[in-house]
């Protein structure tokens, strides 16, 4: 594959761009970014958008909300090229890209960064990352599924989110799914999987009792991973209470919806519900 690199040219970023080269290199992939290529246009913007246009993927790093990497990023989010988005961990961000799938990095751990790339650039061609997209086009046609996961002693969110994502219920463009949708008599563990399969996007409600749940650590939070990583489930976790959620592996890996700092068990009434009207926004943005 001819794969485009969107980085701002910043020495800063020097060591990623190293990165992601070695990584595209090991997978017997062609390497391009801007500034290394021989540039015979006047404008450097055409020979970029013209690279892009060329490229069979795109590995974009929106560290930092450079105005060049955004831009570009859109150019190629346009053209529907398959987009793999990188980003340093703990960065703010922007919110046109925050419902989709992004790899953070630590900047001391870039071997991470690298072997993480090069599995996904294991696979065959891009018809594997094209899938992906496909894959929600399709599903956003249809109602989608949204899970939420939640502890039940955090049920006081859950039923304030729900009021948040009504409107999309009633249009008919998303079904919001919770365990409170099993009726009596109802094989409840075989309900969960089903929603699971079937959800495009999950929210999760995080507090100390979400962590501690074993059933939401050992039944749902592996298979929605496994999406996440596998068909681009988009995965939007809110930070209830104060807890470890910045220092769990496997969470951590994605942003949260409110930065974890400020919880929403400290924020007043209007602080919480600006957090569901972002909740609501996202999955606005998805449905469309």
């Amino acid at each position: 594959m001819r794969i485009f690199s969107i980085i701002s040219f910043n020495r800063e970023f020097e060591d990623i761009s190293i990165t992601i080269r070695e990584a595209v290199l090991k997978s017997n992939h062609e390497y391009i970014r801007a500034d290394e290529v021989n540039n015979q246009y006047f404008f450097i913007e055409k020979m970029i958008e013209d690279e892009i246009k060329k490229a069979d993927l795109i590995i974009a790093d929106i560290s930092g909300q450079n105005l060049n990497v955004m831009y570009e990023l859109g150019f190629a989010k346009s053209l529907n090229k398959p987009i793999i988005i990188i980003a340093q961990k703990g960065e703010m961000i922007p919110f046109n890209v925050s419902h989709q799938r992004i790899i953070f990095y630590e900047r001391n751990k870039l071997f991470e960064l690298q072997h993480v790339l090069i599995k996904h650039l294991e696979k065959a061609n891009t018809n594997d990352f094209i899938k992906v997209s496909t894959e929600n086009t399709e599903s956003s046609t249809k109602r989608m599924m949204v899970f939420i996961s939640y502890s039940h002693v955090d049920s006081v969110y859950l039923e304030r989110l729900k009021i948040h994502l009504k409107p999309f219920e009633k249009k008919g463009l998303i079904d919001v799914w919770s365990d409170t949708k099993i009726k009596a008599g109802e094989k409840w563990k075989v309900q969960i999987e089903k929603a699971l399969e079937k959800s495009v996007a999950a929210i999760l409600l995080i507090s100390a009792d979400f962590l501690a749940s074993d059933f939401i650590i050992d039944n749902e939070l592996p298979p929605l991973l496994k999406s996440a990583e596998e068909k681009g489930k988009i995965i939007l976790p809110i930070v209830l209470k104060p807890c470890r959620f910045t220092k769990d592996d496997n969470l951590s890996q994605f942003q949260s919806v409110n930065d974890p700092i400020t919880p929403l068990s400290k924020m007043d009434e209007n602080g919480k519900e600006e957090v569901y009207v972002k909740i609501a926004d996202y999955i606005d943005n998805l449905v469309r």
